[in-house]
C-alpha cells in the first residue's frame, strides 16, 4: 500500500540536494517509529518524488495515521520555506509591483531572503512561524489525497502563508523606495557640493553624542546651524534625520574646502551620509588634540 507520494519540481542541484536533506533526515526519524514502512526518494529530470509503501498495521489507526501524515507536513512545509520561498517572492513582486528593472526587482528579492532567513544554529521566530502556518493546510491535504503535489499546492492552497509573504514583500518594497530616496538625495547634493566653490577652509564636525554633531569653524569656534541661509535640506521620510539634514544644510551653505569628522563612531550612519556628500573633501579623524580634549571634557564645550 502507498500511504504517502510528494512530487516537487527542483529546477537546480541546490533544490536536490536541499531536498534530499530535509527527506533523509525526515525518513530516519519515521524508520525508528515505524519500522515496516519502505521509505524512498528518488529525482528524475527535474521533479523529485518522496513516497512511502508498506503494510504497518498500526498505521491504519486513525491517531497513527494522523502521526504520519503529521511528521510528512513538517518536512514539506520546511521544503517550501527552503526551497521555493524565493520563488513565489519573486511571483508576488512580478504580480503585484510595477518593478520593470532586474537590478531593482533582485535587489527586492534579495532583501526579502534576508527578512526570511532561518537564522544559523537555530530557527528564528519568523521561520517557526512560517513553517506552522504550513504544516495544518499540509497535513489536510495529506489526508484528503495522500498524492500530493507541492507546486499545485503553493498555488491553490497556503492562502495564510502567502498573506505573510505578501506582507514581508510590501514592507521590502518600503525599504527599497526609501533606500532609493536616500540614494538620490544624496546624489544630488554631491552634485551640488561637486560644483561649488568653497567659501571657508575648514569646518570641524564633532560627533558628541547618539544623533548629535557640532560643527566647529578653522579655530574651532562654534559655528551656528543656519540652513536659512542657503540651501535647505528635508527628507519627509524620516523624522530622526532632522538632525543630519540641520547639519548637511549647514555644511552646503558655508561649503568647506574640507571637512574633518571627528568621531569614534565613523560608521553611523549620519556620518557616513556626510561621507558620502562631501567624499574627497572629508577627513576622519578617530583621535586628535581637539577631539581628545573634547571627548574627555565635553562640559567645557
Amino acid at each position: 500500500m502507498e500511504w504517502f507520494r510528494i512530487t516537487v519540481k527542483t529546477v537546480s542541484s541546490q533544490e536536490e540536494d536541499s531536498f534530499y536533506r530535509i527527506v533523509t533526515k525526515k525518513n530516519k526519524e519515521l524508520h525508528k517509529k515505524f519500522k515496516s514502512l519502505k521509505l524512498s526518494h528518488t529525482t528524475h529530470e527535474g521533479l523529485s518524488v518522496w513516497k512511502c509503501t508498506g503494510s504497518e498495521q498500526k498505521v491504519s489507526m486513525g491517531d497513527e495515521k494522523g502521526s504520519l501524515f503529521h511528521s510528512v507536513a513538517e518536512a514539506v512545509a520546511e521544503i517550501i520555506l527552503e526551497i521555493k520561498e524565493k520563488q513565489i517572492v519573486e511571483g508576488l513582486l512580478d504580480k503585484e509591483f510595477d518593478f520593470s528593472g532586474k537590478e531593482e526587482s533582485e535587489r527586492i528579492v534579495e532583501h526579502c531572503l534576508s527578512l526570511l532567513a532561518k537564522g544559523e544554529e537555530t530557527p528564528n521566530e519568523s521561520w517557526k512561524r512560517r513553517h506552522k502556518k504550513l504544516i495544518k493546510p499540509i497535513e489536510l491535504c495529506l489526508l484528503e489525497y495522500p498524492t500530493f503535489n507541492l507546486d499545485g499546492f503553493i498555488s491553490f492552497r497556503q492562502k495564510e502563508y502567502a498573506s505573510e509573504l505578501r506582507e514581508i514583500v510590501e514592507y521590502a518594497v518600503d525599504e527599497f523606495l526609501v533606500d532609493r530616496q536616500y540614494e538620490e538625495f544624496v546624489s544630488l547634493l554631491k552634485y551640488f557640493v561637486y560644483f561649488q566653490e568653497p567659501q571657508i577652509p575648514v569646518v570641524h564636525v564633532v560627533h558628541k553624542s547618539g544623533q548629535e554633531l557640532l560643527l566647529f569653524d578653522q579655530n574651532m569656534n562654534r559655528l551656528e546651524k543656519r540652513p536659512e541661509d542657503g540651501v535647505v535640506v528635508e527628507r519627509l521620510d524620516q523624522k530622526d534625520m532632522e538632525m543630519e539634514d540641520v547639519v548637511v544644510s549647514t555644511l552646503i551653505s558655508v561649503c568647506p574646502a574640507k571637512v574633518i569628522i571627528h568621531t569614534r563612531e565613523p560608521h553611523m550612519p549620519a556620518i557616513k551620509t556626510l561621507v558620502q556628500i562631501f567624499d574627497k573633501r572629508v577627513e576622519i579623524c578617530h583621535l586628535c588634540t581637539e577631539c581628545q580634549a573634547f571627548f574627555k571634557e565635553k562640559e567645557k564645550i
